[in-house]
This record gives structure tokens, sequence and C-alpha cells, in this order.
């Protein structure tokens, strides 16, 4: 199957990526928060993906349509409100921490 074949090697970058940036924290990875785009992700992106693998990395909402859809291309069977939120739930849940952020005053 095509999808096999280009998922298997994308899905060992990810992991290899992923793992990298895990023993250099030495931080174990957190258990992504549960919802209907976590459901959708274990249900589809299963096939290829370990839940781990697919919630390791962190992108923008820009990205993760990107590569959501990358995924569709690829066999991934979602229908556009799926797709909708599982990129809803991606880009709420496993965004990069907000750069330039000045965080509120302490109250005193």
């Amino acid at each position: 199957m095509a999808l096999r074949n280009v998922a298997f090697p994308l899905a060992l970058l990810v992991v290899g990526i992923s793992g990298g940036a895990a023993l250099a924290t030495g931080a174990a990875p957190k258990a992504p928060p549960p919802g209907p785009g976590l459901d959708l992700i274990t249900e589809r992106c299963g096939f290829c993906h370990t839940i781990a693998q697919a919630t390791a990395v962190t992108k923008t909402r820009a990205n993760w349509e990107i590569t959501v859809q990358s995924m569709i291309d690829r066999g991934a069977e979602l229908t556009p409100e799926e797709q909708k939120i599982m990129v809803d739930y991606l880009a709420t849940n496993m965004a990069p921490p907000e750069t330039g952020a000045v965080p509120a005053a302490a109250p005193h």
C-alpha cells in the first residue's frame, strides 16, 4: 500500500526528532488532553502512527493544516469536518509556546 510506504519513513523521522528532543531535555512526553480531536487521531492516524508520535511535535495552526492535508493526500480518510476538528485540536493542544508574550504581573 502506497500510504504505508510513505508513512513509515515519515513516522521514523517524527520519532527521531521528537525522541531526540525528549532525551535532550530529560522530560517524559506528557499525555495529550482528551477530546474529539484526540479520538480522531486515535482512530484515523493510529494505522501508521502511535498517539505519542502524532502528538510529539508542536506546530503552528498553519503548519498543522499543512501536515493534516499532507496525510490526507497520502491516503488518510477524513471528511472536511473531521479535518477541521483535528486541526483545531492539534493547533490548540500541540502548539509551540507563544513567543514574545509578556507575563502578567503578579498580584501584590
